[in-house]
């Protein structure tokens, strides 16, 4: 069993033909038999215990994501939603379960409008932010399906941080220190993570009795403890305490309708090897997918990593490919959602076409014309979720989960009953149901699902062997995080832990988790050689910012029969295997 602790110590180190890294070198963790990757080493050492105890893969994903509940409560919980891709080794075939939060009953897609505007984003979180969590009932109903140890026994690890503590970590206290104003409002959360006056600080041994308790009852009576027992009736009732007579309410019955659904797998070649991801709502997968097959007729594996142009192309190909998400993504249970039309050979060489010859495209690249229903939806940007949590397993068997969850922003809607944060969900649906005519695809209706940039992705060869399992925490950064690896390994044949440590190079607005201040363009990761690319780029025409670019790639690759971990250093991660 090999562990690798995550650092951000900024060494000198050499890597890639000598080009300087700021992160340490150390070797990949390996193994013969199972590989556990998370952003948290409880979560890690979990999930390895699971699968050391001959558990499977699914077995590993219930007991790693309930402690992830526990001891990062600020990105990722029971109270929140998940998107988990599995992969079934005996049946060689792939599943998306889509565990993301609902929209209550009594939702409308002007729900958020006042006086013809859209409300602000603080006036919606809180109690208005609050959606139907999803994750439970996947874990649990998954579980029932495919797992093979007793469920209470996954739940153990959990209660005992929970109930005995465990250590806060400094990601966790940045985000309480940014959400503070907030946070301090609801007195669960302020009798947890405030010592009087000031916020608990990292370090600091952590204890939840509350979620002991109610970890205790869903060991004893699984799913049902949340969707139709005290759990959800707690949660009804302090939610809609805080409403006003005009908001839309909760109800138990809502909890009581709530289900996982299969969503399609979307599923391209690339390279030879086969890219199998999420489809809608989680449109980071086809983001991704649209991006690598436009990549394709580049020769980037014969591109110098240190040059501007392979990064160049990738940023301009996610631009348009951003675009067309913004339009086009949204539940496909609610609206037509053109997948195919958007991963067509001719539409994707139409919008290759589309990238310069060198430089940036000006302006705002638009979305691709594809007509739904007649229309062409409106293009709305909204709100994005901040904080998510990733895992990446491959059992003893080859079966293999990419899945990640998420409370939407950091501490969710800044609630919690009985130990458990709620979700800030509502807040990523379009406010603003019509834009000059056109429908939002991503509109408040009853019972729909918001749609989400994450991204877990599972790679095969040629041959179907099982290649890479990946993912990232990150809010919209996410499929450029997820692309940027995918390259790294396919064209550039990097080793998995190279893959996730080339800088990050993507085009967008930053949310930094203690920064009051946004900034929007080609994001340059610091202290990595791209410092060295920031005149090319300018040159190129892009408003650059070097900043601290902190994806949270998980992922684990098999290679010539070892399995391999593969650890964001960006972040607390780990990975162990056997």
């Amino acid at each position: 069993m090999l562990l690798k602790v995550s650092s951000l110590l900024l060494l000198s180190a050499t890597v890639l033909a000598g080009q300087p890294s700021h992160f340490p070198i150390q070797s990949n963790d390996s193994g013969d038999h199972f590989m556990v990757s998370a952003t948290n080493s409880y979560v890690t050492s979990t999930g390895y215990e699971v699968l050391k105890k001959g558990g499977n893969a699914i077995d590993a994903m219930v007991a790693m994501q309930m402690v992830m509940s526990v001891v990062e409560p600020d990105m990722t919980g029971i109270g929140g939603g998940t998107f988990a891709l599995y992969y079934d080794a005996k049946k060689r075939k792939f599943h998306a379960f889509d565990g993301r939060e609902e929209a209550p009953s009594s939702a409308s897609p002007d729900m958020f409008m006042r006086n013809n505007k859209p409300m602000k984003r603080d006036d919606i979180f809180g109690p208005r932010s609050v959606a139907i969590p999803g994750t439970l009932r996947l874990m649990y109903q998954t579980h029932q399906k495919y797992g093979k140890l007793p469920w209470q026994d996954l739940i153990v690890p959990a209660i005992s941080y929970a109930t005995n503590g465990y250590s806060m970590n400094s990601y966790t206290h940045d985000i309480i220190v940014r959400e503070r104003d907030r946070l301090s409002k609801d007195p669960e959360i302020k009798t947890l993570y405030w010592d009087k006056n000031d916020i608990q600080s990292a370090g600091t041994l952590m204890k939840n009795p509350k979620m002991a308790k109610t970890l205790m009852n869903i060991a004893k009576y699984g799913d049902s403890y949340l969707y139709e027992g005290t759990l959800g009736q707690h949660i009804v009732e302090e939610v809609n305490s805080r409403l006003t007579d005009d908001d839309a309410k909760l109800t138990l019955s809502d909890f009581k309708n709530y289900q996982i659904k299969e969503r399609e797998v979307i599923h391209i070649r690339y390279r030879g090897n086969h890219i199998y991801s999420f489809g809608y709502p989680a449109s980071g997968g086809l983001m991704v997918s649209q991006t690598l097959k436009m990549l394709e007729d580049y020769d980037i594996g014969e591109m110098a990593i240190t040059d501007a142009e392979p990064w160049r192309l990738m940023t301009e190909t996610m631009r348009l490919t951003k675009a067309d998400r913004i339009r086009y993504a949204g539940d496909p249970d609610y609206v037509e959602t053109p997948t195919q039309q958007l991963l067509d050979d001719d539409y994707i060489a139409t919008r290759r076409s589309l990238v310069p010859k060198d430089g940036s495209i000006k302006g705002k690249p638009a979305a691709g014309n594809v007509t739904l229903n007649g229309k062409i939806p409106a293009e709305y940007q909204g709100y994005e979720s901040h904080d998510t949590g990733h895992i990446s397993i491959v059992d003893s068997e080859g079966n293999a989960i990419a899945m990640t969850s998420t409370i939407g922003s950091g501490m969710g809607a800044g609630i919690m009953v009985d130990g458990v944060i709620l979700n800030a969900q509502m807040a990523n649906f379009s406010t603003v149901p019509y834009i000059k005519g056109k429908p939002s695809q991503n509109s408040i209706e009853a019972g729909k699902r918001p749609r989400s940039a994450i991204t877990p992705t599972i790679v095969t060869d040629k041959n179907g062997k099982l290649r890479l399992v990946l993912g990232s925490p990150g809010s919209a950064q996410i499929p450029g995080y997820v692309l940027k690896t995918i390259v790294g390994v396919l064209d550039w044949e990097l080793p998995i832990q190279q893959a996730i440590d080339l800088p990050n190079i993507q085009y967008g607005t930053k949310i930094d988790r203690t920064k009051p201040y946004n900034p929007k363009g080609l994001l340059v990761e610091k202290r990595t050689f791209a410092e060295r690319l920031v005149p090319n780029f300018e040159q190129m025409g892009y408003p650059v910012h070097v900043i601290p670019v902190v994806s949270g790639i998980n992922a684990i690759e098999v290679k010539d029969g070892e399995i391999y971990g593969g650890t964001d250093r960006r972040r607390g991660s780990t990975s162990l295997g056997d």
